[in-house]
This record gives C-alpha cells, structure tokens and sequence, in this order.
C-alpha cells in the first residue's frame, strides 16, 4: 500500500469524505479537489458538497446503473421531474 502511494496517481476514490468533518475543513478539501488534475470517483449524500465538484453523477437503483451528465443540481431537478411525471402517470 505505501509503494502506490509513493506513486504518482491520477485517480482518487472517496466514499463519504465529508463524515465528521466539521465547514472549515470541508471547504479545505473541496478547494483542493477542485484543483485536483485526475479522475475523481465521489461516493457522497452531501449535496452541498458536490456542488461543483461533479461532471457527471451515476444512479444506482433497480438493479441499474444510469449515467447523468452535468452537475448534482441538474441531477436532481432531472429525478424530481421524472418522480412528478411518475405520480401524474399513477392519478
């Protein structure tokens, strides 16, 4: 583990980064993933925190994988449409 860290990467994996993180610190790695040069694969429920962090967002559900390309923002107006479509489609 310490020799790939040794080595330069251009690929970070971050499954909930912002647990117990109090706004400072969660300002301080946002700025920095920001800057970050590589692919960045960010597992979060903080919507806040994705805010301008992401390009594109995967859902996971039904035994599916969708891709959605743009920012959380458009994500979720794009679920919220699709959930009212739904309710309409049942009344």
């Amino acid at each position: 583990m310490i020799k790939l860290l040794l080595e330069p990467v251009n690929l970070l994996i971050l499954d909930e980064p912002t647990n117990h993180l109090d706004l400072r610190t969660k300002d301080i790695l946002k700025s920095a993933l920001q800057d970050y040069d590589g692919t960045l694969i960010l597992v979060s429920h903080d919507r806040d925190f994705l805010d301008s962090l992401v390009t594109k967002v995967f859902e996971f559900g039904n035994k599916q994988v969708k891709e959605h390309l743009g920012d959380i923002h458009s994500f979720l107006v794009k679920k919220k449409m699709e959930n009212l479509r739904e309710i309409e489609r049942k009344a």
